[in-house]
């Protein structure tokens, strides 16, 4: 399921009783301040649905084929 029919969805089992312009509007807004409280460090949950938190990923060692040598990763967040 997509944005557009997840407001669709929406707007139908709220028998059109809001337009879809402002679900979308709702909805923009929840994703940015989701992603917000995530760049802060702060993880996000939705009681029902799930927890959105942001990992460090460490650097670590691997072999590479193609350079027939060890070499480390970039450690990411």
């Amino acid at each position: 399921m997509n944005k557009k029919a997840l407001i669709r969805t929406i707007s139908l089992e709220l028998n059109s009783a809001m337009s879809q312009d402002r679900i979308a509007l709702i909805l923009d807004k929840a994703v940015e301040i989701t992603k917000r409280t995530l760049a802060f460090g702060e993880p996000v949950r939705w009681s029902g649905f799930g927890s959105f938190v942001v990992k460090d990923i460490p650097p670590r060692r691997f072999y590479s084929t193609r350079l027939g040598e060890c070499t480390t990763s970039k450690g990411t967040k």
